[in-house]
């Protein structure tokens, strides 16, 4: 709720018309009104050509705001602000080891910073205008994309919920789910997609459960936790349905190799699990039978094919056919959309995969260092039980992947794919899992990781301002310049990171060192994320203005010394 309630890319009209057209009872599957462009209408036919999963979802808070009006806003600070003092007490009166430092109570002092703020908010609020019909020409009235937003950053919300319990799970403590956490929030373009009407928030929720309940299965053995991962990649499928058939095979496979070794009755068992995605994928079922008249042919397909007068494919046949053509790679380039995906996009002012996340490049490492210890015939140092998560993980990230491997090849260069390989972000989550894993791995124990976090804070406090107003006087109007000066630290300093974790494998350096360079790299994702989502933040189509007042005004402050 910090963020910036806009649309960034035309795609998202159409998330915002299928919301209006929900509210007020119009075509669910054509019409681009009131958001869109002719031209780009003309493009898609006409047709609105998602399914209903975000727009669904967002309508209990465009209801809610309905109930306020034009002082919605305002009761999106009363919220937040409520959040932030409840956080304040929880942690003086349930986690008092917490609340001191050095002896100071900074939890009293933050709640008179808390009342100081919510005062400063008060004085400087303005009304978001909601209702239609009241305001001349209904000027800077986008109350669908208000209730996608503020949809879209309850799911970050709840992605940063399941992210820690994950993390948690996985490593084994508290500490090592918060520097989890942390790691997702500062190492991934979630934020930035909290902040406006794209679904990969959404989606990235909904993967991140699928993903929790499988570590449950595979950590507890319980078949019941199976059975929920698979309901939640039905869920998966109906915000995005290009990815469901991938993870429901891939997690299939995986779970059934994974009770081969406990005999035929575990087997049998995890096959009926398998009747999640059915189940999960229900509500996409309806989804396509409202729209297109058969739940097997998607709205797109339908839709283009009523408005161009082409006869409609039979429900398997449409199947198939969208199965095997979204799922055929094109070898001769695909190792070039690779290396622009991961590593180096050719579009200006695009961030490669692991310029938003280097931590998920300790993966590789953790990968390469296995490898070479099966190579030597060496123990790896990974138990059984830890070697089956890490496979996990690497598998849901390879069939991200390879769901949109097909465009690969164009995507570091499609105008469309910004401000990073958006597709690619669900893998975000699993890779990281892999990166933290590997930072353990070597040797980073707990006080290790209390003082990551440490450095990390100071970071924050300190070195994240004076790094955004370095990139202000260097190239304060360019965003490309901006992010291009960010990537290549980001790459400097993973290659000595990189460098350091080898050291520290071959016993040349002390695993405390990373608790103190793998920070600087989370800053650096950190001075990406300020860039795209606070300084070039109103660069986008409709939409309001930050939610918070004060953020507005230190936002109006930045722009009155370095104007765009």
């Amino acid at each position: 709720m910090l963020g910036y309630p806009h649309l960034s890319l035309t795609d998202e009209w159409i998330t915002t018309d299928q919301l209006n057209h929900l509210v007020t009872g119009n075509d669910l599957l054509y019409g681009y009104s009131p958001y869109g462009a002719s031209d780009y209408a003309a493009s898609h036919h006409d047709t609105l050509c998602y399914t209903l999963a975000l727009p669904i979802v967002s309508l209990p808070a465009y209801h809610l705001f309905s109930l306020f009006g034009d002082d919605f806003r305002f009761a999106v600070i009363l919220l937040w602000s409520a959040l932030l003092l409840a956080v304040l007490l929880m942690i003086e009166f349930w986690f008092p080891e917490y609340a001191r430092w050095r002896g100071i109570p900074w939890t009293w002092a933050g709640i008179v910073s808390w009342g100081v703020l919510f005062v400063l908010n008060a004085a400087l609020y303005r009304q978001f205008w909601f209702v239609r019909g009241v305001h001349p020409y209904d000027i800077s009235v986008y109350p669908e994309v208000a209730a996608i937003v503020f949809t879209n950053s309850l799911a970050f919300a709840l992605l940063a919920v399941v992210a820690f319990l994950i993390f948690r799970e996985v490593l084994g403590s508290d500490r090592w789910g918060a520097f989890g956490l942390a790691a997702t929030v500062c190492c991934s373009s979630y934020l930035f997609w909290s902040g406006n009407a794209k679904d990969h928030a959404l989606v990235a929720l909904l993967f991140a459960v699928a993903l929790y309940c499988f570590t449950l299965y595979l950590s507890r053995e319980n078949v019941l936790y199976l059975f929920g991962s698979f309901i939640a990649v039905g869920w998966t499928a109906f915000a995005r349905p290009e990815l469901g058939p991938a993870l429901a095979v891939g997690f299939f496979l995986f779970g059934v190799a994974v009770a081969a070794g406990k005999g035929r009755w575990e087997v049998g068992r995890a096959v009926l699990a398998a009747a999640g995605v059915p189940l999960g994928t229900l509500p996409l079922l309806v989804n396509n039978w409202g729209l297109s008249g058969s739940p097997l042919v998607l709205p797109w397909t339908a839709g283009y094919a009523f408005a161009t007068g082409r006869e409609i494919p039979s429900g398997t046949e449409n199947l198939w056919s969208t199965l095997i053509g979204h799922y055929t790679i094109r070898p001769d380039d695909l190792l070039s959309g690779l290396y622009g995906a991961f590593f180096e996009p050719v579009r200006a002012g695009s961030a490669a995969f692991f310029q938003v996340s280097p931590i998920s490049f300790f993966a590789i490492l953790l990968a390469g260092a296995a490898t070479y210890a099966i190579i030597r015939k060496r123990p790896t140092g990974i138990s059984d039980r830890d070697a089956r998560l890490l496979a996990f993980f690497a598998l849901a990230a390879v069939l991200v992947v390879l769901t949109y491997a097909r465009s690969l090849p164009g995507m570091p260069t499609s105008p469309g794919i910004v401000p990073d390989m958006r597709y690619l972000s669900p893998a975000y989550l699993p890779m990281l899992v892999i990166g933290v894993y590997a930072l353990k791995h070597a040797g980073l124990d707990g006080d290790g990781v209390r003082e990551a976090l440490r450095t990390l804070f100071w970071l924050v406090i300190i070195d994240l301002p004076l790094i955004f107003v370095v990139l202000q006087v260097i190239a304060g109007n360019n965003l490309a310049e901006q992010v291009t000066f960010v990537t290549t630290l980001t790459y400097i300093f993973l290659a000595g990171a990189a460098a350091l974790y080898i050291a520290v494998l071959a016993k040349r350096a002390s695993p405390r060192l990373l608790a103190y360079a793998v920070p600087v790299l989370m800053l650096f994702s950190l001075a990406w994320l300020a860039i795209v989502d606070f300084r070039f933040a109103t660069s986008c189509w409709e939409g309001y203005h930050f939610w918070i007042p004060v953020v507005e005004y230190i936002w109006y402050i930045q722009y009155t010394i370095f104007p765009l």
